[in-house]
């Protein structure tokens, strides 16, 4: 709202919007487009999109708004596409104003027997689910898809939020033949605009608009900006990657300055000094931050006597994130106020970490807000500050000239540890007395999970022994999290012994599940079918003895992959298997010592054996000793998991002598 009500005082009416965005009619050949040479197995393709918007006042309201029209028409191929018939078209809040959705007109066209059919959405078919007290979902579903269809639609999106004018995503998941987007900007508004990702534009047209708007009784231009591609590829995503908002091809739009009537110019690209300034005078940011007195309050004396200040600083973030509960909304502001949201126990993330970071203050232990875009967000602007690329909160503590990143937002996260939807690139620490500056936003813990068996073979092609799994950084925290969220412990083990088929799971024993500082560790008794029955005298058979979680996919499979992989930390799987095989029986020939190595030592895969008193020893790892691969590395990293599958697979081939 505060943007909004800097340009209040600029009043216009216009006519650029009049020709509104439609759609060719439909003809047969829509029903046979040529799409093979883009992607011949695309689940569904896009013949035509197009997009227009414009800024509008709305006389009623005495505001400004942004209106968009959109239109696409799809051609569905397969059942597999039918999603693209559903939508689900979000509408955000603004200050305290809602983005609206107006004239939504939808129609699925079907080809039997050289006629074409048409089946329209009803209006009663489109309905509004509130997601977040920020977002609102349209949504509605076309009808009488199939394979073949071809679905149009349209709608009109108005928006307060002239800040960032409008995005235009020439990529998705499936191809395009076409893509155009026009922008209509009023001379009034000056705008940078980015075109970001891996294509190029196939055109760009530009003109100007006589006398567009009347100003004050005078006539202002506009500037037309037509953008189009054709030929587009859709976007792969694959694992371990950030939003694919960071690398799909787009055009951005970002305001720089906008003139009053006056002729007076108002920047709205700030430095940082504007920024800290600003957050820390804001009452639900710096403001949160300052309520020392309560915390020094609030705080057991157990705590506030120690002496150890990295001691003092864990016992208060154990403090925080037991008492107050996260409601699982993000957001830089606080939403209750850390008083309200201590004495309610519940809170957003920023209530949470404010109220880390004046906890700590109390406690005369240096600590900071770190403004976070989340992982599933786009990176933040490095060039300069974009305060709506941020929406999450985290700590900086500042202890023995180190800068520990810390999140009291989850139960079982330890102190110094960030979730994986905080682990993108960087995040910007305010402080409040000098200049804020980027910090990296890194988990220095490796995520680890380690399998360890010990048992043995028996003539009935059984292995049978005890396994122990321990888990540290970010598995840790997936597992307990996946732990904590059964009734209990007996009806996790009931549910993972479904899961594991072949596999029989007995006296699970946890430890360490709330000690967070420890491995966690879980102990099984383990009955495990690795064969086909009873193993006669004189037979030769196959044994595969690592029986849980082998690498037998690999997550890389790109061509050519355009964007980094980031993994969230670096990444450890072992296993360790002891097995004492059965007397007679004996190794005819088995997997060979391996030893695969990156570059550098960025990636390691090692598997060693040995046989000795009829002892089976099996030792295994992959090992990925960087957080995030660039893409020169990619190819690198897909081998290496392809030759770790294709080793995993020989077996053993063991014969058994006895009479």
């Amino acid at each position: 709202m505060r943007i909004i009500s800097l340009l209040l005082g600029v009043l216009f009416s216009h006519s650029s919007f009049g020709q509104l965005v439609e759609l060719d009619p439909i003809r047969h050949r829509d029903f046979s487009v040529d799409y093979t040479q883009l992607d011949s197995n695309a689940r569904a393709v896009v013949i035509s999109e197009l997009g227009k918007t414009t800024i509008d006042l709305v006389e009623a309201e005495r505001s400004i708004r942004v209106l968009h029209r959109y239109a696409i028409r799809i051609k569905i191929n397969k059942k597999e596409g039918y999603d693209k018939a559903n939508f689900s078209l979000p509408l955000y809040k603004y200050g305290g104003d809602f983005e609206t959705i107006q004239d939504i007109k939808a129609k699925t066209y079907n080809l039997t027997e050289n006629k074409i059919n048409i089946s329209e959405l009803k209006n009663k078919d489109i309905y509004t689910e509130n997601k977040t007290p920020f977002v609102k979902l349209s949504k509605f579903t076309l009808p009488d898809v199939r394979e073949g269809s071809v679905i149009d639609i349209e709608y009109t999106i108005i928006s307060p939020n002239i800040f960032n004018y409008k995005k235009w995503e020439f990529q998705s998941d499936i191809p395009k033949l076409k893509s155009t987007y026009t922008a209509i900007i009023p001379a009034l508004y000056k705008y940078n605009v980015t075109l970001r990702g891996a294509l190029k534009l196939e055109d760009v047209k530009s003109k100007v608009l006589r006398e567009c708007f009347r100003v004050g009784g005078a006539k202002a231009d506009c500037s037309e900006l037509t953008y189009s591609m054709k030929n587009i590829p859709a976007f792969e995503e694959e694992d371990y990657m950030l939003s694919p908002q960071n690398y799909i091809s787009a055009i951005n739009f970002e305001m720089e300055e906008a003139q009053h009537l006056n002729g007076a110019k108002q920047t709205y690209t700030k430095k940082w000094s504007d920024v800290d300034r600003e957050l820390m005078t804001e009452k639900e940011f710096g403001g949160q931050i300052k309520k020392t007195k309560f915390f020094l309050e609030a705080l057991p004396d157990s705590i506030l006597s120690q002496t150890d200040l990295r001691l003092k600083a864990k016992s208060i973030y154990s403090h925080i994130q037991a008492r107050i509960k996260w409601n699982n909304m993000y957001g830089k502001y606080s939403q209750f106020g850390v008083e309200e949201s201590y004495e309610k126990r519940s809170g957003n993330v920023a209530d949470i970490n404010f109220s880390l970071i004046a906890a700590l203050n109390a406690a005369n232990i240096e600590a900071y807000p770190v403004l976070v875009s989340t992982r599933e967000n786009s990176l933040p602007n490095s060039l300069h500050p974009v305060l709506t690329d941020f929406n999450y909160v985290i700590v900086g503590v500042k202890l023995d000239n180190e800068t520990i990143l810390a999140d009291a937002s989850e139960n079982f996260l330890p102190f110094g540890e960030l979730p994986l939807r905080c682990i993108n690139e960087k995040g910007r620490i305010i402080f409040s007395r000098k200049s804020s500056e980027w910090i990296p936003l890194e988990n220095k813990t490796k995520s680890l999970t380690s399998y360890s068996f010990d048992g043995e073979l028996d003539l009935s092609t059984k292995l049978i022994g005890s396994l122990t799994i321990t888990y540290d950084g970010l598995d840790a925290l997936r597992k307990r999290k996946e732990i904590s969220g059964y009734p209990s412990v007996t009806e996790y083990e009931e549910k993972l012994d479904e899961r594991l088929t072949n596999i029989s799971l007995t006296n699970l024993n946890i430890q360490n599940l709330e000690n967070l500082d420890l491995l966690l560790s879980e102990q099984f008794d383990v009955i495990v079918d690795v064969g086909n029955g009873h193993i006669q005298p004189k037979t030769v058979f196959n044994l595969n003895p690592i029986f849980i979680d082998r690498i037998t996919r690999n997550p890389f499979n790109l061509d050519d992959r355009t964007y980094p992989v980031d993994l969230g930390s670096q990444r450890e799987e072992k296993h360790n298997f002891s097995i004492v095989l059965p007397e007679g029986i004996t190794v005819q020939s088995g997997p060979k010592t391996a030893n695969l190595t990156l570059p550098d030592g960025a990636a390691r895969y090692v598997y060693k054996n040995s046989i000795d008193n009829n002892v089976l020893m099996i030792q295994q790892s992959l090992s990925l000793n960087k957080a995030v691969f660039n893409t020169d590395e990619y190819f690198f990293l897909k081998e290496l998991f392809s030759r770790a599958i294709q080793h995993l697979k020989v077996d053993y081939i063991l014969k058994y002598n006895n009479e």
